[in-house]
């Protein structure tokens, strides 16, 4: 199965948290939407990696994801190494992704800054013939990321407003980290988490005039074959604006 996108996460929920809203859109669109979650999770203060993984599971149904694999990445303990590269360069040779997203860690969190540099390692030498890893080579097209952590100001923004509750669901489905009652308190599970990934959302949606954003970051040089269409696009977003 080629996938049209194919999202890794470090963890389990780190996708539905980041960028959950852009998938369930392209979901919708009926594009073919993949997760890979690194790691299991396992270090984390609650759940289990059998739990989490049910959860992980549920949440990838809510958003119409075609795949959701864990590849079991030790957890607190990754690291862009080659032996760590192999299976994140053959999943991406197994499912030739017209898009991947990344992370962009800008939180401190050691394994969110590891799975970006892993994530971009593979994907460009999925496209290796001669690099020792499973699969025919390949090297996805375009590589774009999703913020971790503090705010930077996105390259696009992706209006996700008809989907936001979706993302909503998605995101309670991961009840061990954000359901207080039974667990130990944590930041994720306190109500003030959730309530700044809304603000934040609700801040990238006000640069392009919606309710519901979310960034995506590239460093790639993106072209445009009609620059008219620019103005095409300024005026639905002034209309969205109106209503």
């Amino acid at each position: 199965m080629q996938l049209d996108i194919l999202a890794f996460g470090p963890h389990p929920d780190d996708v539905e948290i980041s960028i959950g809203g852009t998938l369930i859109k392209h979901a919708r669109m009926g594009y073919k939407i993949g997760i890979v979650d690194l790691t299991a999770g396992e270090a984390g203060t609650n759940g289990t990696p059998e739990v989490r993984r049910r959860e992980s599971l549920a949440a990838a149904e809510i958003m119409g994801a075609a795949v959701r694999d864990c590849l079991g990445l030790p957890d607190a303990r990754l690291e862009a190494t080659e032996a760590m590269l192999v299976p994140v360069i053959e999943v991406i040779r197994r499912y030739r992704p017209r898009i991947v997203l990344g992370p962009l860690s800008r939180d401190g969190h050691p394994d969110h800054q590891r799975a970006e540099q892993l994530v971009l390692a593979a994907a460009y030498k999925a496209g290796l013939r001669k690099y020792p890893a499973g699969g025919e080579s390949y090297r996805p097209p375009i590589v774009l990321q999703y913020l971790l952590g503090s705010y930077r100001r996105p390259d696009l923004v992706v209006d996700i407003t008809p989907y936001y509750e979706e993302k909503m669901r998605a995101i309670a489905a991961h009840k061990s980290q954000f359901e207080a009652r039974g667990n130990l308190e944590t930041y994720v599970n306190d109500p003030a988490f959730l309530y700044s990934i809304r603000a934040r959302d609700i801040f990238c949606g006000s640069l392009i005039q919606v309710a519901y954003g979310e960034g995506i970051y590239t460093e790639m040089q993106l072209s445009i074959d009609d620059l008219m269409s620019l103005q095409e696009r300024k005026r639905m977003s002034e209309e969205r604006r109106q209503e």
